[in-house]
């Protein structure tokens, strides 16, 4: 009885309190999570955003979980945001919980419960929601893909083939069947890996991923660089740098050869850019401390190719600490709306040798993409709309809206629930030859 008595008096570890009272006050509204999470002092913030990350992308299953094997109901006196934080981190996380204390023990008896519950709430959900799988993209500046599936294979990987036509339907229903220990090379991107989405965990911590020769880059964002191709040797500006994942990705796709101005103004993100960048081995990279906004062709000489990635509402973000995904403020979409049409702008007058203009953003508002778009085209009309289908070998579905003529029908979307991956919107910008009428 007394041991008991002194197992029950454990207390539970802080991070867990933590995260739990992060994730209370996020559901009762009393502020965003993103806020919240930024205000917190008391726990790791790494460790914190990696739980409540979990909790988000698998919310509707571990919820049903929970309410399936009757765990609260049973146990009255476990808080409920506790329950939902130690659940998560011991069948999506860690898969472990660190402590004897009674929430912690008593989460673990019902294990098995919570995994079958699971299994069965997974495959319910899989009818209304696509679940995301794990994509990781090969660093070339420190790997060759020749490496890459040597080492895949040194553990045990079985390298999925696409068969049939080729076709991109084809390529999404394979993605779809992927086993647990298979992986699959991307439709359109050559460096792009495909796991099962149970395999995300195992990927966060791998050595690899750490070094940098992996980045845990999603399908949509990885699109970015490959379509604004510019060649090895070319002069690239990133208006919107940090955290360096894109900038990255276009010194690979130039094979590390040429130079690539990267800016940002946030101090605390240019030092995060100048790290990332270095690690992943960048040598053409040229951070700048900056407002792009101040940038032009004496600072950047000879730009030929433009990324223009601004701040965006972030809707389309699958894994955004949000839980409310779908909500929308449009005072603030009007705002962005506002910086990123002044961004797109500076980009198309600043710079008098510029080829090519990728204009991306991580939302599916049609306020922050199609609308940009036309705003910035009517006002500069030397350059044009490249077909962005076209560009992917026409194996591609979702394109914008064909309501804005000669823009909806040329602009990318990846739609989560389709396309199995981030919500990214991509438009190519490209400068009209001399006298070159519309196409």
């Amino acid at each position: 009885m007394e041991e008991n008595k002194f197992k029950h008096s454990i207390k539970v570890p802080t991070q867990y309190k933590r995260v739990a009272a992060v994730l209370t006050a996020a559901l009762e509204r009393k502020k965003s999570l993103k806020s919240l999470i930024f205000e917190e002092k008391h726990a790791r913030l790494q460790g914190m955003q990696a739980i409540l990350k979990q909790y988000i992308d698998n919310r509707e299953v571990i919820d049903k979980a929970i309410s399936h094997t009757k765990i609260l109901e049973e146990n009255p006196r476990l808080n409920s945001a506790l329950c939902k934080i130690l659940v998560t981190e011991l069948i999506f996380g860690r898969r472990k919980l660190t402590g004897e204390s009674k929430p912690v023990v008593t989460v673990s008896q019902y294990r098995e419960k919570l995994e079958a519950a699971l299994g069965e709430a997974v495959c319910i959900t899989k009818k209304t929601k696509v679940l995301k799988p794990r994509y990781v993209r090969v660093n070339t500046n420190l790997l060759s893909m020749a490496e890459v599936f040597e080492m895949l294979a040194t553990e045990e990987w079985r390298k999925k083939e696409l068969v049939n036509s080729g076709s991109y339907n084809d390529f999404l229903e394979a993605l779809t069947k992927l086993e647990e220990d298979e992986y699959m090379v991307d439709l359109h991107l050559e460096d792009l890996l495909i796991f099962h989405w149970k395999q995300k965990h195992y990927w966060a911590c791998h050595p690899y991923v750490k070094d940098k020769k992996f980045m845990l880059q999603d399908k949509g964002t990885s699109l970015v660089a490959e379509l604004l191709h510019p060649p090895p040797g070319a002069f690239v500006l990133d208006m919107c740098a940090a955290p360096g994942m894109k900038t990255i990705h276009v010194s690979n796709v130039m094979k590390n050869k040429g130079t690539i101005y990267a800016v940002e103004q946030n101090i605390e993100r240019y030092n995060l850019l100048r790290n990332m960048t270095n690690l992943a081995g960048c040598e053409i990279v040229q951070p700048i401390n900056a407002d792009a906004l101040t940038i032009d062709s004496s600072r950047c000489p000879n730009v030929e190719y433009i990324l223009v990635d601004p701040s965006c509402s972030g809707s389309g973000m699958q894994n955004r600490m949000s839980l409310d995904p779908d909500e929308k403020d449009p005072a603030r979409v009007k705002r962005l709306a506002g910086l990123q049409i002044k961004m797109l702008s500076h980009a198309l007058k600043s710079f008098p040798n510029v080829k090519r203009i990728i204009y991306s953003t991580c939302s599916l508002f049609e306020e922050e993409n199609e609308q940009v778009i036309q705003r910035c085209l009517e006002s500069n009309p030397e350059f044009k709309l490249l077909s962005g289908k076209k560009a992917l070998r026409n194996k591609w579905n979702n394109i914008g809206n064909t309501n804005y003529k000669n823009i909806g029908k040329n602009c990318l979307y990846t739609r989560p629930d389709q396309d199995h991956a981030d919500g990214i919107f991509i438009a190519i910008l490209e400068k009209r030859r001399s006298k070159e009428s519309d196409e």
